[in-house]
């Protein structure tokens, strides 16, 4: 958290001029102290040459990054909750990629390496089982064996299923649950009749999760996509074939979550004063909440060393790892002009990118209801699903409330997750840095909490941040196949 003087002078900075008091935050108030999600790209070196991929064109042979470096970074970090092991190469082609897994797992984060996989070889998976990885993500985009060709123009289905079998028969070995499988689908228009073939496939490896990417445009390549993309963005007709094929595909293999990872589908996007996705270009008197890869939050590493805001932006570095260290780039300049611009809805690529949650400013207000929906003022490390009666936050989380009236007290409730066995659960809750409580979970369950504490200061605007000992991921209880970590359920928090 930044200092108390920094959030007022956020504050001062945001409501300058605004005679209607409407909700606004500067980067100040809502910047972790280091990223909590990361994307690190160990190479960007592939062997494959995928039809919609950019790798090539963008790095040529590529490189890997550079292993001291990477070890420096991991050491840099403070409680990160997500590392992906990723982005452009083929994670596997690594040489330090054991080592590389094994220092993501001990700073205690979550993580994910993705890979075309077929040709990993088994001793190779074998390792990487023991090593306790979190999530393998397998990019299959069909179960046509001459399709695969034409898409990946290496290796054959048949390969990939036989590593796929590996995998499961090692896992099996080790008594692990480790890594979770799925599956990673690039749609385009000649593989949407493969979409179910691959859930029935996920439900025949032990119902793997499906996660929908769309092509995408940012870069030019060979291939013609003009059925799927026009000006870099998704055509309504290639929208509703998409959305026709998941509706013939949950309804044929219900078991098997189908999740479409850009907002660009919806075809009746709506802004209110709730932040939601919202994939056309942002409005005259909108704002940006956050997006997929929040500047906020989260950070790309290149295999070069470059450290870059999102994929959006991986052409224009903030800084290089060879030059800083993570915090200082973090900590920079160039992040927080970045930032400012961000915030303010100035930077065109965030105003027309799908992936952004975006909501119509309204004044502050003194509580925050779930039953409500998303508010503005949760402004970072929360989940939200339409229609749900709590709102999740991850292990760390940050909202603002107004206390015109200078009360002196806060009520919240909700539920605190569980912890692991023989542990306690513990939500320790500040105000302005101030801390003001502690609510305990000491059970093997939920515990529902209605709370009241003193507010240690009178300030007119507050700023409350939120730290779970333990998060709770459900489908490691397999209770269901929710993947977030979840720490506790915010259902209204008010000043009283």
């Amino acid at each position: 958290m930044p200092s108390f003087s920094r959030l007022l002078k956020g504050i001062s900075l945001g409501m300058r001029g605004n005679s209607s008091h409407q909700f606004d935050s500067e980067p100040h108030h809502i910047t972790a102290a280091m990223p909590k999600v990361l994307w690190i790209e160990l190479t960007s070196k592939c062997p494959y040459d995928c039809i919609f991929c950019t790798r090539k064109i963008r790095f040529g042979e590529g490189r890997h990054l550079d292993f001291d470096i990477y070890k420096s970074l991991i050491n840099e970090l403070d409680f990160p909750e997500f590392i992906g092991l990723n982005y452009s190469g083929e994670s596997i082609f690594y040489p330090h990629l054991i080592e590389a897994i094994q220092l993501a797992n001990s700073t205690g984060a979550s993580s994910e390496l993705v890979t075309a996989f077929s040709t990993i070889s088994v001793e190779l998976l074998r390792a990487i089982v023991k090593t306790g990885l979190d999530r393998l993500a397998i990019s299959l985009h069909t179960m046509d064996a001459r399709q695969y060709r034409d898409i990946y123009r290496l290796a054959t289905l048949e390969l990939l299923k036989e590593r796929v079998d590996d995998l499961l028969r090692i896992k099996l070995e080790q008594h692990t649950d480790k890594p979770r499988l799925d599956f990673c689908f690039v749609a385009i228009h000649e593989n949407l009749d493969q979409l179910i073939e691959v859930a029935r496939y996920a439900g025949h490896v032990g119902n793997a999760e499906i996660f929908i990417h769309p092509v995408i445009g940012r870069h030019p390549v060979s291939h013609d996509f003009s059925k799927e993309l026009s000006a870099n963005k998704l055509t309504d007709s290639f929208k509703e074939d998409l959305r026709k094929v998941i509706a013939v595909t949950r309804k044929a293999v219900p078991d098997i979550p189908v999740t479409v990872l850009n907002p660009d589908i919806n075809l009746h996007p709506r802004l209110g004063c709730s932040p939601a996705y919202f994939a056309p270009r942002l409005p005259a008197g909108a704002s940006i909440h956050t997006c997929d890869q929040s500047p906020f939050e989260s950070v790309h590493i290149l295999a070069n060393g470059d450290v870059v805001v999102c994929e959006v932006h991986d052409e224009v570095p903030v800084g290089n790892l060879h030059n800083q260290s993570l915090r200082e780039i973090w900590n920079g300049d160039r992040y927080q002009e970045f930032r400012r611009k961000y915030r303010n809805s100035e930077i065109p690529e965030c105003c027309d990118c799908v992936w952004k949650m975006a909501f119509l400013p309204m004044p502050w207000k003194s509580e925050i209801s779930a039953a409500d929906g998303m508010s503005p003022q949760l402004l970072r490390g929360w989940y939200f699903n339409e229609g749900d009666t709590s709102i999740w936050s991850r292990r760390e989380s940050l909202l603002a409330l107004e206390n015109s009236r200078r009360a002196k007290r806060i009520r919240i409730c909700g539920f605190l997750s569980r912890a692991p066995k023989g542990k306690i659960n513990t939500l320790r809750i500040k105000c302005n840095e101030r801390d003001i409580g502690c609510i305990a979970n000491p059970g093997g369950s939920e515990r529902h909490f209605n709370d009241e504490f003193l507010l240690p200061v009178r300030d007119s605007k507050l700023f409350f941040s939120f730290f779970c000992e333990y998060t709770f991921r459900p489908v490691l209880w397999e209770i269901n196949s929710d993947t977030r970590d979840l720490g506790f359920a915010l259902e209204k928090i008010e000043i009283q």
